[in-house]
C-alpha cells in the first residue's frame, strides 16, 4: 500500500522556504568569519607578544653577561617595549617589566656615572641588581606561559 501525498506549495511559500535556507546558509558563513577573525587577532598579539618577550630576552642576556657592567646603550634598546606591553599583556606583567627595565636602566646609568665598579657604585646598584635578579625568571615564567595560551 503506498501512500502518497501531495503537497502544494505556492510561489510565496517557495520564496519563503529559499530565504530561510539563505538565512540559515548566511549564519552559518556568519560564525565561520567570526571564528576566523577570532584566530587572526590571536595570530597578530601573538606577533606582538613574541616582539616584546625577543626584546626581554636580549636585554635579560645582556645584564647576565654584564651584570653591574651593563651598557646604557644595550639597555636603552628596550625603551620602547614596556610601553608596548602595557598595550598588549596584561598589567601584571607590563608593571613587572617596567620595573625590569627601569632597574636595568639604573644600573646601566649608574655604571656610566661612575665609569666603572667602585664601593659606591656597588651600594648605589645593588637594589637595582636584586630587583633585575627577582624579576628576570619571574617575567621569563610568565611570559611563556602566556605565549603558550596565546597559541592554543
Amino acid at each position: 500500500m503506498a501512500c502518497i501525498y501531495e503537497i502544494k506549495l505556492s510561489t510565496s511559500d517557495v520564496i519563503a522556504l529559499l530565504a530561510m535556507l539563505v538565512s540559515g546558509l548566511s549564519a552559518l558563513y556568519a560564525r565561520w568569519s567570526w571564528s576566523e577573525a577570532i584566530k587572526a587577532n590571536r595570530i597578530s598579539l601573538l606577533g606582538y607578544r613574541r616582539e616584546i618577550y625577543d626584546a626581554f630576552f636580549e636585554l635579560k642576556m645582556h645584564m647576565v653577561q654584564k651584570a653591574e657592567f651593563a651598557e646604557l646603550s644595550e639597555v636603552s634598546k628596550f625603551y620602547y617595549q614596556p610601553r608596548n606591553a602595557k598595550i598588549h599583556l596584561p598589567s601584571a606583567l607590563a608593571d613587572d617589566i617596567q620595573n625590569y627595565f627601569d632597574a636595568c636602566f639604573w644600573i646601566a646609568d649608574i655604571h656610566k656615572k661612575f665609569g666603572g665598579i667602585s664601593k659606591d657604585s656597588k651600594t648605589e646598584c645593588k637594589q637595582h641588581l636584586e630587583a633585575e635578579k627577582a624579576l628576570a625568571p619571574k617575567i621569563e615564567k610568565e611570559f611563556l606561559k602566556l605565549l603558550q595560551e596565546t597559541q592554543t
